[in-house]
């Protein structure tokens, strides 16, 4: 209901230091959180070169004490939802809360098996499930299929290994992980 989202949005504005918004940021026919958004706040619609993860959004909503309330509009995807989140929205609030190290931690990581993916033009963000070896490295083999729906894999994680556009990376490469726990 485009009318109670917008009287949510623009009442409660005033009592909240961000909203994140998960689903409608895409082009949908039910995409109303896109709709409402464009007319209560300043938004910036992005397509990123990332995957999953490829729509986000952010913007300004003005509370009535004239203040900037931040919008992160995710996506609606499960897993897209939680990597646009933890590469984007997750360091800004922490920043706002004056945070020092907003990110997560980051390692490099031995890939213990093939890290597999298709070239198309996009950065890969991996489930990955890591341990610590004799070796006192972090050494990480991918969680299970990596489909942007699949939450079996996304449970079972324990970072997130960022994979280059191309052809994936062969077992033994160095691969920066960005830890969940």
């Amino acid at each position: 209901d485009e009318a109670e989202l917008e009287r949510v949005f623009t009442e409660t504005a005033g009592d909240v230091d961000a909203f994140v918004t998960s689903g409608g940021v895409s082009m949908g026919d039910y995409d109303v959180v896109k709709a409402v958004l464009s007319k209560v706040a300043e938004m910036h619609w992005m397509q990123m070169a990332i995957k999953p993860a490829k729509p986000f959004a952010f913007g300004m909503l003005r509370a009535k004490d004239g203040r900037g309330v931040p919008v992160f509009g995710l996506p609606g995807n499960p897993v897209s939802s939680m990597i646009s989140y933890d590469l984007l929205a997750r360091p800004a609030s922490r920043m706002m809360m004056g945070n020092a190290e907003p990110e997560r931690t980051k390692l490099r990581a031995i890939a213990d098996v093939p890290l597999k993916r298709k070239r198309d033009g996009k950065e890969h963000f991996m489930r990955v499930v890591g341990h610590f070896s004799d070796d006192g490295r972090l050494h990480v083999r991918d969680s299970g299929p990596q489909g942007s729906h699949q939450l079996a894999a996304t449970a079972l994680a324990n970072g997130v290994a960022r994979v280059p556009d191309g052809d994936g990376l062969p077992a033994g490469a160095d691969v920066e992980v960005f830890l969940l726990d």
